[in-house]
């Protein structure tokens, strides 16, 4: 019996500039190949090189010349190194038409009273994806115009020519780059504005997900970046500890089931899920989602966005009639899309979706007053991840501090000792003492002695106790360690973990 050939294909690669530009590109171009993956300039590494027969021994003897380091030949198509190619030399600003604006670093935002519309704005959200930031906050009061951008979940106000007088042309730019009606100032609304951003030469793909308000003084406008270089993470570099990731891995892996990230907006729900598919993206998987927005476009995943014709539960119905592994309903909502999900987990599919709860354990609650029954959540429910971020002490500037009176006292009831540290403020980390963001998780699996009591109506407070007798750490736990570790501060505690946690912690 003839055996399958392995199935090779550009997705399964990384398209790493410097190393695509280890070849010159006219060159490229007349033998049809590219350099892959990342092959650092000054080690001498091997470099997996696409090309369209790897055998050519001629192209081969070639290669070896010009990059003078061993060659491992993989095969593409000619459409696929093509396409490598101009990506890894920025000349692939793909369907160029549905991008309308064009973004490049931004040290200094200019207040030359000439400069036009386009440029002004072109500076704000240039400037604002050179920082890093999630969000930019252009709000009109009274007399002035303040503009914000979040970093590391906090905001923090920038200097902007943008004024009360120039905010109507602003707000009308962004309604014409998103295909709003710049006429309609009354009501509020909803749209995308593409662009790329340019850094020597390389382009990538920025959507921003913008939402306008009336107000009394004008309009405001909230522009969401996703940043195509941001969500690929990997569930190892989220802040798991080495046991609940270990947990964590077994569970994405399970044929059937359905798994729950809880937490509220702007706690990293969807990154975790996309650090997962990025694991269960495999070529034995079929793997559908349905997302509000789709933040990021995976190689070979079947993604779906929700509109005015297709809701959650309208996709996720569909879905079942596509015969997938795996599901990711980006949010259940609804009574009608939290069936759908419980019917697709126990019909053999693999269930990944989100919920806003407090806890973890709290989510059998929320599913109840969605009307699951509590047999069929007991013998769906796999696990449920309760999660919120919490900001990096920056490595710069760290340095030892002693604790406040009441941390102490905190600290000696908990019988814990530990040396505190935090940031100093420096350039790195913009004077704020931090750099980056670290979650902190609490993963309620649901064994069979759990899910007979899910089943038996069990109080919650019941449920959870015999959770933590089993070994659940609590997002107070995993914080605490992680202060211990120095990653991050007591401040940082207190402000992200859930006050009802901490009251009773105290």
């Amino acid at each position: 019996m003839r055996e399958i050939e392995p199935f090779v294909e550009l997705g399964h690669f990384e398209i790493h500039a410097p190393t695509v530009r280890l070849l010159a590109y006219k060159f490229c171009l007349q033998n049809y190949c590219v350099a892959l993956g990342r092959a650092p300039r000054d080690l001498p590494t091997p470099v997996t090189v696409a090309m369209l027969d790897p055998a050519d021994g001629e192209l081969l003897g070639k290669l070896a010349i010009q990059l003078q380091r061993p060659v491992t030949p993989v095969r593409l198509n000619a459409y696929e190194i093509r396409k490598a190619l101009d990506i890894g030399y920025g000349l692939a600003v793909a369907e160029r038409h549905k991008f309308n604006v064009t973004l490049k670093p931004v040290r200094e935002i200019s207040f030359d009273p000439g400069r036009r519309v386009d440029d002004v704005l072109s500076d704000v959200l240039g400037r604002a994806i050179t920082l890093g930031a999630s969000d930019v906050h252009i709000e009109a009061y009274e007399d002035d115009v303040d503009v914000r951008i979040r970093i590391d979940g906090m905001l923090h106000q920038i200097i902007s020519p943008i004024s009360i007088q120039t905010l109507p042309s602003v707000i009308s730019r962004l309604k014409i780059l998103s295909d709003l009606d710049i006429a309609e100032k009354r009501s509020a609304q909803d749209g995308r504005v593409f662009a790329t951003f340019t850094v020597d030469g390389v382009a990538r793909t920025v959507d921003f997900r913008l939402s306008i308000v009336p107000g009394p003084f004008g309009e405001d406008a909230v522009l969401r970046i996703l940043d195509s270089a941001k969500p690929m993470i990997g569930l190892e570099k989220l802040g798991f500890a080495d046991e609940t990731l270990a947990v964590w891995r077994t569970l994405i892996q399970n044929p059937e089931g359905m798994l729950l990230v809880t937490g509220p907006t702007g706690s990293g729900k969807t990154t975790t899920l996309y650090s997962a598919l990025q694991e269960l993206n495999t070529d034995e998987n079929k793997v559908l989602t349905v997302e509000d927005p789709i933040e990021y476009l995976f190689a070979k995943i079947n993604q779906k966005q929700i509109g005015p014709r297709m809701s959650f539960a309208e996709y996720a119905r569909s879905f079942l009639r596509q015969d997938p592994d795996v599901m990711m309903i980006g949010e259940i909502r609804d009574p009608e899309t939290a069936d759908i999900a419980l019917q697709a987990a126990m019909t053999g599919h693999l269930v990944l979706s989100t919920l806003h709860t407090n806890d973890s354990v709290s989510t059998i609650g929320r599913l109840l007053t969605l009307g699951l029954p509590e047999r069929l959540i007991a013998d769906s429910l796999l696990a449920v991840l309760s999660q919120r971020l919490m900001r990096r002490v920056c490595p710069e500037c760290v340095r030892p501090i002693e604790p406040k009176p009441t941390d102490r006292l905190h600290f000696e009831r908990l019988g814990v000792e530990f040396p505190l540290v935090a940031g100093e403020g420096c350039a790195h980390c913009r004077q704020t003492g931090y750099s980056g963001r670290i979650g902190i998780y609490e993963l309620f699996v649901v064994d069979d002695a759990i899910a007979e009591q899910i089943a038996a109506g069990a109080a919650l407070h019941e449920v959870r106790a015999a959770a933590r007798g089993k070994g659940m750490r609590s997002l107070y736990d995993d914080a605490v360690e992680k202060v211990r570790r120095g990653l991050t501060t007591f401040d940082e505690v207190t402000r992200r973990v859930p006050h009802k946690i901490l009251t009773e912690k105290r």
